[in-house]
C-alpha cells in the first residue's frame, strides 16, 4: 500500500467502536474467522461455503458477492460494470436503518428529474442576472444561452464561475442521493453549454457528457464508445484520457466544495453522504503525471453536517454585525479557515482548522446571543430596576427606599419580569431541545455576505422525512412558535417545506418530493396558504404508484420558485411509472394547466380549466352539504378489541337465551364492507356495548373495579362470563371507558339510533346507503344524521362522484379518502333536499334492491342523474365531462 495517498477525509478517522475495541488496521490477515451459517458465499458447485477463512479474505469475498453497480431497476452500462454506483449506498443504508427516521431511498428517475427541473432554471436565472447587470436581454432557455455564450477561454472561465457560484442544499440529506444527482447534472449542463474546460483552459471537445439513468455518462464521440480511464503497459494513460480524467476529477471537486451542502439529524446518514460524494471523486482519481502515485483526495466533508435542520436558536435574520465587530474574526477569515480545512495536508493541520472553525462559530454564537431580543429585554429591565430603585437608595438617609403603593407595585412587577426573562435566557442556553440544533445563521459561510448577512441558497432540494405528529411531540411547542405552517396533526415534512423555502434566496428554486396529503388534508391548510404566496412551477402527483418500494406514501414532486405569484401552473397526475416511456413523456401526456381558482385554502385540485370551470359552476349554484347536516360528520365505534366485543348472530342468540337482559346491550353492528350502494345493510355482526359512564350510571357512583364487576356480573351474567376472558387484553386499550369492559367516551351514541346516511371511510366506488333501523357501525364508516332521502339520491349521483374525484385524496387502487371537509363541502343545490322526485326515485331503488340486491337499477339511477343535471343547468358538454370523469359516459 505504499502508493496509497493521504486520504484526507474524516471517513478514514478511527471510529468510536475502534477506539473501544480493536483498530481495523491491527486485524491480522491470517486470523481465521468462522463463516456465518447463512453466508452468501458459494463454492464452485454453488453450494454454501462452510468452515472458516482468513479475516480479510472473508471480508473482501463477502463484499465481492454483491453487485454495487446498480440501485435496482435501472440498467447499468456494461462498460461501467466494475465502477461502483454510489447511489447503491443509499439503498443499503435505508435497509440497515429500517426507516426509523422516516426516510426512504429516492429512486434515481426521481432525483434525476428533480435536479434537472430545479438546476436548469437556477443556472439560467444566474446567467440572466449577469446579462441584466450588463444591460443585455435575458435568455429564454438553455439552448439560447448556449448560443449566446462566447467560445473564447475568458468567456468560458466566466461562465464556469457563474455556475460554480450556485449554492445547492438538501436540508434532510440522508444518504446524499440528491447531491450526487445534482453534481452529475451540473457537469452535464456545463457540457451541454459548451463551457466544460480542461485545467489548461482548453474546451472539452471530443466527448459528450450526459446524465442517463441517474449516472454521469461520458461518450467518446470519435470512437463512439464510453470513456474509460485506462493505464497502458507502460503504466501511463494516453494524454487525452489523462487530461479528461483530471478534468472530471477537479470539476467534481470544485462543485462538491463550492456548490453542494447538506444537513441530517442522523450521524450515520452524514457519514454515508460524505462517502458517496467521496466515491464520486474516487471514480475519477488519476495517477500524477510520470508517477505511480494517485492524486490526493481532498477533505470534502465539511459541507455535510449533522444537526436538526428544523430547530435553531438564531433566526436567519439575526444581526451578526455586532458579533463581527466585537470578534477578532471576519467573514474572510472564516472562509479561509474552511478552505484550509478542505485542503489540509495532514491530520494535524486538519485538527487545527477544526478548532479554529469552532472558535469562530463560538464567537458568532456568543455575539448573537448577547444581541438577542430576550437578552436585550433582560438588560433593559435590569437597568430600569437599578436606576429606579437600587441607585435611589444611595441618597436615602436610612438606606431604605421610600416608595408609594404604586411604586411598590411597579417594583414587584419589574422583579417578576426580570425573573421571567432570566429564566427565558437560561432556557435558551441550557434547553435540551437545542442539543442538536442546527444554526443555519452561520454554519455555512458560503451563504453569508461580507457583513455576515444570510443570503440564502439558490436551490433547495430533497426528500424530507415522513414522520407522523405523534412521534415528535417534544418539539411541537418549538414548531408552533417558529413555523407559520404549524398544525397540531401535521406530518414533519410540512415544516421542512416551510424551512426549505425560507432557506432560499429570492428567485431561488425549490424541489421536494413529499406526500400529496398536504394538498387536501386539514393539516395542510396553513401550508396551502403559505404556498399561495409563492410561484409554484409544477406539481407531479404520483398518487398510489409504488415510487417507494417499502412504503405507501402517495408522493408528489413540488417545484416552486421563491417569488410572489398568483398564477396557475402545470400539473400532472400519473397512473404509471417510467418503463417503456420516460418520466418526461408521462408528465407531458398527463399535464393540465391548473387555474388559480382551484387553489383554495380548503384544498388544491389539480384539474384543467374545463373541469375547474365546472367545479366553480356547481359551487356557485349550491350551498355546502355541511349547512344541511349541522356541519357534522360522525364516525363509527372503535372497540380496541373486536374479539371481546363483536360477536356473530349465533353467539348473540346464545347469550340472550341464557340471559334476556343481554338483549339491551347487544346492538346490530356493521363494518365498512357491509355497505352497498342504495341497499339496506345485511346484519351479521353484533356489538356488546357498555359505553363509558354506563357502569357508574348503574351503580350510582364510581367504585372499585372489583365491586363494579361484581354488580355487572349479577346484572349481565351471560355477557360478563364471555368477556371476562379478555380482561387483561382489554385493560391495555388506550380507548377504554372508566372500566375495562366499557368502550370509549362518545357523546353521540344516540345518533346511531336515528335515521342516517352511511358511507365508507375509504371508497373504491360510490356507495352511500340509508339506515332507518338504528344500526351501529365500526370506525371504518362515517354517518350523516337525519338526512332526507332526496340527499341520498344526490350523494349517489354522478355529479357528486365527479366533485369527489377532483378534490379528495386518491389512494392505492384508485380508492378515495372520503375526508370530512370534502363531503361537507359538496355543493348542494337548494332544491335537492326537498325534491319529491329525487326522494321517490331513491326510495324506489332502495325497495327494488331490498327485494333483489342483484336487480338492475342503472336506468333509474340515470334518471336521478338527469334530474340533478337539470337542477345545475349543465350543458351537454358539461354532462359529457362529468360522465367521462366518473366512467359512466
Amino acid at each position: 500500500f505504499g502508493q496509497v495517498p493521504y486520504l484526507n477525509s474524516s471517513l478514514f478517522e478511527p471510529t468510536e467502536l475502534e477506539h473501544r475495541t480493536l483498530f481495523i488496521s491491527n486485524l491480522e490477515d491470517e486470523r481465521p474467522m468462522p463463516l456465518h451459517k447463512a453466508t452468501v458465499l458459494k463454492d464452485d458447485r454453488l453450494k454454501r461455503l462452510s468452515g472458516s477463512l482468513p479475516a480479510l479474505d472473508y471480508l473482501f469475498r463477502f463484499l465481492d458477492a454483491y453487485d454495487f453497480t446498480s440501485e435496482g431497476g435501472e440498467e447499468v452500462q456494461e462498460e461501467n460494470k466494475r465502477l461502483i454506483n454510489a447511489s447503491v449506498l443509499g439503498l443499503i443504508f435505508e435497509k440497515i436503518n429500517g426507516y426509523k427516521d422516516g426516510s426512504f431511498f429516492t429512486p434515481g428517475f426521481i432525483t434525476m428529474y428533480m435536479c434537472r427541473e430545479a438546476l436548469r432554471p437556477a443556472v439560467l436565472q444566474r446567467f440572466n442576472k449577469a446579462f441584466e447587470a450588463e444591460g443585455k436581454q435575458p435568455c429564454a432557455d438553455l439552448d439560447e444561452l448556449r448560443d449566446r455564450i462566447e467560445t473564447g477561454r475568458e468567456a468560458r472561465t466566466a461562465a464556469n464561475a457563474l455556475i460554480n457560484s450556485l449554492r445547492i442544499c438538501d436540508p434532510a440529506v440522508g444518504s446524499g442521493h440528491f447531491l450526487v444527482s445534482a453534481l452529475n447534472e451540473l457537469i452535464a449542463i456545463k457540457s451541454e453549454l459548451g463551457i466544460l474546460s480542461h485545467l489548461n483552459g482548453d474546451r472539452v471537445r471530443h466527448q459528450r457528457i450526459a446524465v442517463e439513468n441517474d449516472e454521469l455518462v461520458v461518450y467518446d464521440e470519435e470512437e463512439g464508445s464510453l470513456f474509460e480511464y485506462r493505464v497502458g503497459p507502460d503504466g501511463h494513460a494516453s494524454a487525452e484520457r489523462q487530461q479528461l480524467q483530471e478534468t472530471l476529477f477537479h470539476e467534481k471537486q470544485t462543485l462538491i466544495e463550492q456548490c453542494l451542502f447538506g444537513v441530517d439529524i442522523n450521524p450515520n446518514s452524514v457519514k454515508i453522504c460524505r462517502l458517496r460524494l467521496w466515491i464520486e471523486l474516487l471514480k475519477h482519481t488519476y495517477y500524477l503525471p510520470g508517477t505511480q502515485e494517485l492524486e490526493t483526495l481532498p477533505n470534502i466533508d465539511i459541507n455535510i453536517k449533522c444537526g436538526n435542520s428544523l430547530i435553531h436558536r438564531f433566526a436567519l435574520d439575526a444581526d451578526l454585525g455586532p458579533a463581527l465587530r466585537k470578534s477578532k474574526w471576519s467573514m474572510d477569515s472564516y472562509r479561509l479557515a474552511v478552505h484550509t480545512y478542505r485542503h489540509a495536508e495532514d491530520k494535524a493541520q486538519k485538527r487545527e482548522m477544526e478548532r479554529l472553525i469552532e472558535s469562530i462559530k463560538g464567537d458568532f454564537q456568543v455575539g448573537i446571543s448577547q444581541e438577542s431580543k430576550a437578552v436585550r429585554d433582560l438588560n433593559k429591565a435590569k437597568n430600569e430596576y437599578y436606576l429606579t430603585y437600587e441607585k435611589a437608595q444611595l441618597f436615602d438617609g436610612d438606606g431604605k427606599p421610600r416608595l408609594t403603593r404604586k411604586q411598590e407595585e411597579h417594583r414587584r412587577k419589574l422583579e417578576a419580569k426580570i425573573n421571567t426573562l432570566t429564566q427565558v435566557v437560561e432556557d435558551l442556553k441550557n434547553n435540551v431541545l437545542f442539543t442538536n440544533a442546527f444554526e443555519w445563521r452561520f454554519e455555512f459561510p458560503e451563504v453569508l455576505d461580507d457583513d455576515g448577512r444570510f443570503t440564502g441558497f439558490d436551490v433547495v432540494i430533497g426528500n424530507p422525512p415522513y414522520i407522523r405528529q405523534e412521534a415528535f411531540k417534544e418539539i411541537k411547542p418549538y414548531l408552533k412558535d417558529h413555523y407559520r405552517t404549524f398544525a397540531g396533526t401535521a406530518d414533519l415534512y410540512i415544516y421542512f417545506i416551510e424551512l426549505g423555502l425560507l432557506l432560499l434566496r429570492p428567485h431561488g428554486q425549490f424541489a421536494f418530493i413529499v406526500p400529496n396529503k398536504w394538498m387536501r388534508a386539514g393539516y395542510g391548510k396553513a401550508l396551502r396558504v403559505h404556498l399561495g404566496d409563492q410561484a409554484v412551477q409544477r406539481i407531479t402527483d404520483f398518487g398510489d404508484l409504488p415510487v417507494f418500494e417499502e412504503a405507501t406514501t402517495y408522493p408528489c414532486v413540488l417545484l416552486v420558485q421563491k417569488t410572489p405569484s398568483d398564477d396557475g401552473f402545470p400539473a400532472a397526475t400519473l397512473n404509471e411509472l417510467p418503463g417503456e416511456r420516460q418520466l418526461d413523456e408521462l408528465i407531458a401526456a398527463a399535464e393540465v394547466q391548473v387555474q388559480p381558482t382551484s387553489l383554495t385554502a380548503n384544498g388544491w385540485a389539480l384539474v384543467d380549466a374545463r373541469k375547474q370551470a365546472l367545479l366553480d359552476k356547481l359551487r356557485a349554484a349550491g350551498k355546502p352539504l355541511g349547512e344541511y347536516v349541522g356541519g357534522k360528520i360522525f364516525y363509527g365505534i372503535k372497540t380496541g378489541l373486536n374479539e371481546a366485543f363483536v360477536i356473530d348472530a349465533a353467539i348473540r342468540d346464545q347469550l340472550i337465551a341464557a340471559d334476556p337482559n343481554s338483549a339491551e346491550v347487544i346492538k346490530p353492528f356493521l363494518a365498512g364492507k357491509d355497505i352497498k350502494r342504495y341497499e339496506r345493510p345485511v346484519i351479521n355482526k353484533y356489538l356488546i356495548l357498555f359505553p363509558k359512564g354506563s357502569t357508574v350510571e348503574r351503580v350510582g357512583k364510581h367504585v372499585s373495579e372489583e365491586s363494579a364487576w361484581a354488580i355487572m356480573l349479577r346484572t349481565y351474567p351471560a355477557i360478563c362470563s364471555r368477556i371476562e376472558h379478555y380482561a387483561d387484553r382489554a385493560r391495555k386499550r388506550a380507548d377504554q371507558g372508566d372500566y375495562w369492559w366499557e368502550l370509549r367516551a362518545c357523546d353521540y351514541y344516540d345518533v346511531f339510533d336515528h335515521k342516517k346516511v352511511l358511507y365508507q371511510e375509504i371508497a373504491m366506488s360510490q356507495a352511500f346507503a340509508y339506515d332507518e333501523a338504528g344500526l351501529y357501525v365500526n370506525n371504518k364508516l362515517f354517518l350523516l344524521e337525519d338526512v332526507p332521502l332526496a340527499l341520498l339520491a344526490y350523494l349517489n349521483c354522478s355529479v357528486v362522484w365527479f366533485v369527489l374525484w377532483q378534490t379528495t385524496t386518491r389512494l392505492r387502487g384508485n380508492a378515495l379518502a372520503m375526508q370530512s371537509p370534502y363531503i361537507l363541502g359538496l355543493p348542494v343545490h337548494p332544491s335537492i333536499p326537498t325534491s319529491s322526485a329525487l326522494r321517490d326515485k331513491a326510495q324506489y331503488v332502495i325497495d327494488l334492491r331490498s327485494t333483489d340486491p342483484e336487480c338492475d337499477t342503472v336506468e333509474l339511477e340515470r334518471e336521478i342523474d338527469a334530474l340533478v343535471y337539470q337542477l345545475y343547468d349543465l350543458t351537454a358538454e358539461e354532462i359529457a365531462l362529468v360522465e367521462a370523469a366518473v366512467g359512466r359516459g
